[in-house]
């Protein structure tokens, strides 16, 4: 898939510490972007979406749901950029629907590395290549091998090989 002029989009549901956090990645990947919209209700119209969103692990899945609003948004790549367990993303974020997206889920925005692998990311996205195969270089999925230049994340590559142009 490949999108012409996309769009970012930031959703902030985190309050405060989500507003820090959404703002280091607007400074960050606004000048990548030719359109950035900013909301903290409702899911702005964008391909690309940072969702900003605590979960408890023990709790009920919030509402909306995360599915939900990545399809509101109109978005094929979303990144939950606030650090939430691994277990709380299995029982929240659940099964595909009728919508296809890139979905990245963060458990360790390891400070500053977070926004710089987006960064590298979109930047190589731009250049007509694809997410998948971007993300593979950047970080290699090698079963034991740990990253300390990138978030730790899970990733739910359901809309494949996307690029930006």
């Amino acid at each position: 898939m490949r999108i012409s002029d996309p769009a970012i989009g930031f959703l902030n549901l985190a309050g405060a510490a989500g507003a820090l956090l959404s703002q280091a990645d607007q400074r960050a990947l606004s000048a990548l972007f030719k359109v950035l919209h900013t909301s903290e209700d409702l899911p702005p119209r964008c391909d690309v979406l940072f969702l900003y969103r605590n979960i408890n692990p023990e709790g009920p899945t919030p509402t909306p749901a995360i599915r939900d609003l990545i399809k509101s948004a109109g978005a094929y790549v979303a990144v939950i950029a606030s650090e939430n367990s691994a277990d709380a993303y299995i029982k929240s974020v659940g099964r595909r629907t009728d919508w296809s997206a890139n979905i990245v889920m963060i458990v360790n925005r390891k400070e500053d590395k977070c926004t710089l692998f987006f960064q590298r990311l979109f930047t190589e996205m731009f250049k007509g290549r694809s997410m998948l195969m971007v993300w593979a270089e950047l970080a290699p999925q090698i079963p034991g091998s740990a990253h300390s230049d990138v978030p730790d994340s899970i990733m739910a590559a359901e809309a494949g090989h996307i690029t930006f142009q």
